[in-house]
């Protein structure tokens, strides 16, 4: 408890002198970039303090302003059934689960994969649920997602569970493109869990 309220005392002493510079600021480049690095710092603390850790939703916040992703909304995801348990077993030659829950991303893709900085692309990610007899066909699974460059986390999704059946499903997750985003290549990394199984893929998009 001592650690998190020190932490927390940094980060709002960080806000602070932020927001100071803004108002100190001469220039409008100057100001922007203050009110973007206070707009970031003040989500990183929010991420950080609800995820228990501050100081990794500072760095994460920094690190977005610096590269245009400051004051990005979240989309919420959808999630939709695409095929049945035995289509889904058929297409990915998998043994039914007995005793235990499977979880497993197959694939994912970005469309459109190349977009300009303020467009929106869309992530999907296709998995496969497999649960035991115990289960009666149902089981909780949690989505979350990160948005990273060069291997620096931009943004973050907050856990997500959903209640769905044994059968292959379709995440779908808008992005909106910051107008002012660096251009370059983005990884979004999906992670889907149930239980203690979780599986992880990564989709690569591109700003022009």
């Amino acid at each position: 408890m001592i650690i998190q309220a020190k932490s927390t005392t940094l980060a709002v002493s960080l806000i602070v002198s932020t927001s100071l510079l803004s108002g100190c600021a001469t220039t409008q480049q100057n100001q922007q970039l203050g009110g973007a690095t206070f707009g970031a710092l003040a989500a990183g603390l929010t991420t950080g303090l609800l995820t228990g850790n501050v100081g990794y939703g500072i760095a994460a916040g920094i690190g977005g302003a610096a590269l245009g992703w400051g004051a990005v909304k979240l989309a919420q995801h959808e999630t939709r059934q695409v095929r049945s348990a035995k289509e889904d077993e058929r297409l990915y030659g998998f043994i039914p689960a007995t005793d235990s829950v499977l979880i497993k991303l197959n694939k994912g893709y970005a469309s459109p994969s190349t977009i300009a900085a303020g467009q929106q692309t869309t992530i999907y990610s296709d998995y496969s649920l497999s649960l035991p007899p115990s289960y009666n066909n149902q089981a909780n699974v949690t989505y979350e997602w990160k948005l990273k460059k060069d291997g620096k986390v931009l943004n973050q999704s907050r856990p997500a569970s959903q209640t769905k059946t044994a059968a292959g499903h379709q995440t779908i997750q808008p992005i909106d493109i910051p107008s002012n985003a660096t251009p370059g290549t983005y990884v979004v990394e999906t992670k889907l869990s149930s239980g203690n199984t979780y599986d992880v893929n990564e989709v690569v998009f591109v700003v022009r």
